[in-house]
């Protein structure tokens, strides 16, 4: 687990959801290893990943137009310091051992070209599965924070119940389309998901109610891609 707020880096204001969404990891997942704010520099974060089976990075996300220079923005003193490049995954990524890479950052999913015209496995996540990772999740457009944990939430608690990655994403994509969040009679792995949202987050289903209705389609900002 890798989760950086944007403190301190030059361009970006300090957002609340990844460590949060630390938080709720490190809950789920007893023997997780988590890098977070100081910890969580390009350098460390490329070496944590290589031991790990599942990687869930939780930060501000890079765009750019020449997408070699996009990525994710982690601890660093320049901008330039603290982001985790496209190029530098494909240079010194080593992922076989990696069986589902989480990208939660906004548009970790895709890649605006000079020809203004939106581009998917040529982004952030193409990098990732170049380097041996076997699935990727990542996002289309901007996510908010409150986004973000929920879907980090649900989707781990499945995984840590032993659902095979491609079905814990399309069960989460369930949840967030279906507003299960509004029903109050969750069992199993969405009761310990949404246990974990409450003990930190009281006021959370409401502001989900007020998001799906503002955006009835936010849940599709997330995706995923490889092979399960």
């Amino acid at each position: 687990m890798v989760a950086h707020s944007g403190d301190g880096v030059p361009g970006f204001e300090s957002i609340g959801g990844p460590l949060c969404e630390a938080d709720l990891i490190a809950d789920i997942h007893d023997h997780a290893e988590v890098l977070a704010q100081e910890e969580a520099t390009p350098d460390r974060a490329l070496e944590a990943m290589s031991r790990a089976r599942i990687v869930h990075v939780a930060s501000h996300g890079l765009t750019h137009l020449n997408r070699w220079a996009a990525g994710l923005v982690l601890q660093g003193s320049s901008l330039g310091a603290a982001t985790l490049t496209t190029s530098r995954i494909l240079a010194e990524g080593t992922f076989s051992s990696v069986d589902l890479v989480i990208l939660n950052a906004c548009r970790t999913g895709t890649h605006e070209g000079t020809g203004r015209t939106v581009q998917t496995l040529r982004s952030l996540e193409s990098a990732f599965l170049a380097r041996g990772a076997k699935a990727v999740v990542s996002t289309l457009w901007e996510i908010t924070d409150l986004q973000g944990v929920v879907f980090s939430a649900v989707l781990h608690a499945y995984l840590g119940a032993g659902v095979d990655p491609h079905t814990a994403f399309t069960d989460t994509a369930r949840y967030l389309r279906a507003g299960q969040w509004q029903w109050f009679l969750q069992g199993g792995p969405l009761l310990s998901a949404e246990s974990a949202i409450d003990s930190v987050l009281p006021d959370w289903r409401s502001h989900m109610d007020q998001q799906a209705a503002e955006n009835p389609l936010f849940w599709a900002a997330f995706k995923i891609t490889g092979t399960m």
